[in-house]
């Protein structure tokens, strides 16, 4: 971040330049140790930069689901089996309406793999849907003929804006959603290899160069103008996990991937936390929120590591601590809502603004903060410890007992937020197949799923 150097003004007498200078000392060191502090490159211990210790929760071993737990998984499948599309193997990002993102597709297709590794479907059932939608991802109209658009119509496969108007051209595309697909794509090609041809075709079909330069993920967006215009994608946490994805796809992320640039560390309830230092209001609004999902599915897919596991802790800590101070039981993440503005980024963290929840547009939306199902169900799988059974217990209810998992329940009134999605039923499945198999790209090295499951 750059700052302004202002001279010191001279004095004409000692005594009083000597003065001025020890109170500008003073000032400057008071202010320098409220100033977030940057993370060193090459730093090789994050749980000492976070303050980590044997007290912050530990992540849980696998083991078998108990029956409450498959009961669970059951309910986020019935969210597939409600918003399937036969004619082109898609799945409406929310119940009932014929929209989807990238992101939301790559998250069915884990929801899918978890559902086959928890046995909830056969093999067959599996190749059909799956091979199904690879065929359509095969077929369906790119932006400028490169990449996926942002969001499509789930029944004609037809590019659309955001409010599911057909658009010959497209929107524009994000990398970080077309980078959900990096890891169902590796383990199908291993697990499920007669599928292998279908997922070969579509990554030939892409052209996955047009969104990485120089290391950085790329985004595209079409200006009034018609044409497109080209923007670095990504901020801490999600930026790296959509590096560490799209590296199973041979591309040059390295930047990307990096967890020692572009961030500083600040205390939330007294927990220090890791955020990108690009604030919104120097970015044209681009949030650098932080959130509890990119941690989740980091956990989930990947297994942590030295990095990402005190990362992860430390978001978790500061929300139990804010449910200590408070009294709020808090897990927060992205999440559709049931009401305009109908899509809340609750975070832990936003433009060093603790717990700020807002609209994608970046208006306020306190008034909408939720605890998260998804992020709740999340950090307890993964986590053990009285926390962890603290939110499975305060979300196992949000349900339609039959349609899927609600998206939350707002902090304000107590009510359920009635958003039934593909993303949250996909996380659940997600977590409660990694908490019975362990991280879920470990599949790639188990039998072909046809050898014998």
């Amino acid at each position: 971040m750059r700052t302004e150097q202002h001279p010191f003004l001279m004095s004409r007498h000692h005594i009083t330049f000597l003065l001025g200078l020890a109170l500008a000392f003073a000032i400057a060191w008071s202010v320098e140790r409220q100033i977030p502090k940057a993370i060193k490159p090459h730093i090789e211990n994050f749980s000492e930069v976070l303050h980590i210790t044997p007290q912050h929760p530990q992540p849980a071993k696998p083991r078998a689901l108990t029956a409450r737990e498959m009961e669970w998984a059951r309910e986020a499948w019935h969210y597939f089996e409600h918003n399937y599309q036969p004619a082109t193997g898609m799945v409406n990002s929310v119940a009932g309406y014929p929209s989807t993102s990238m992101w939301d597709l790559g998250s069915y297709l884990m929801g899918a793999i978890a559902a086959r590794e928890l046995e909830l479907i056969d093999e067959g059932e599996f190749e059909n849907r799956v091979g199904r939608l690879l065929d359509s991802l095969t077929k369906m109209p790119l932006v400028e003929g490169w990449l996926p658009n942002k969001a499509y119509n789930t029944i004609t496969l037809e590019m659309t804006d955001y409010n599911n108007n057909p658009t010959r051209q497209g929107v524009g595309w994000t990398a970080i959603d077309i980078a959900r697909f990096g890891v169902p794509m590796q383990i199908i090609v291993w697990r499920h290899p007669r599928l292998a041809p279908k997922v070969k075709r579509v990554i030939q079909r892409w052209r996955l160069e047009k969104m990485v330069d120089h290391g950085h993920l790329v985004t595209a967006e079409r200006g009034v103008d018609g044409k497109l215009y080209f923007f670095q994608e990504g901020r801490f946490g999600y930026e790296q996990y959509a590096a560490q994805a799209l590296s199973f796809l041979g591309l040059d992320v390295a930047e990307s991937a990096r967890f020692d640039l572009n961030v500083k560390v600040r205390p939330v309830e007294g927990q220090p936390i890791a955020y990108d230092a690009r604030l919104p209001r120097h970015y044209h609004g681009t949030h650098n929120a932080v959130l509890s999902e990119p941690y989740i599915l980091t956990g989930a897919e990947f297994g942590f590591n030295s990095i990402t596991l005190p990362l992860a802790q430390s978001v978790l800590q500061a929300q139990i601590n804010r449910f200590e101070n408070s009294g709020i039981l808090t897990a927060v993440s992205e999440d559709h809502i049931d009401r305009a503005p109908w899509f809340v980024y609750n975070s832990v963290l936003n433009d060093l603004k603790p717990w700020a929840a807002f609209t994608p547009d970046g208006r306020d939306a306190s008034q909408f903060r939720c605890l998260s199902t998804k992020a709740a169900i999340g950090w307890g799988l993964l986590f053990e410890g009285e926390y962890s059974s603290r939110l499975l217990q305060a979300v196992e209810n949000l349900r339609s007992f039959g349609a899927g998992w609600y998206a939350g329940k707002y902090e304000q009134t107590g009510q359920p937020n009635r958003a039934l999605t593909s993303n949250t039923n996909a996380v659940i499945l997600e977590v409660l197949a990694a908490r019975a198999k362990g991280p879920l790209m470990k599949l790639a090295t188990l039998p072909a799923s046809g050898d014998g499951h």
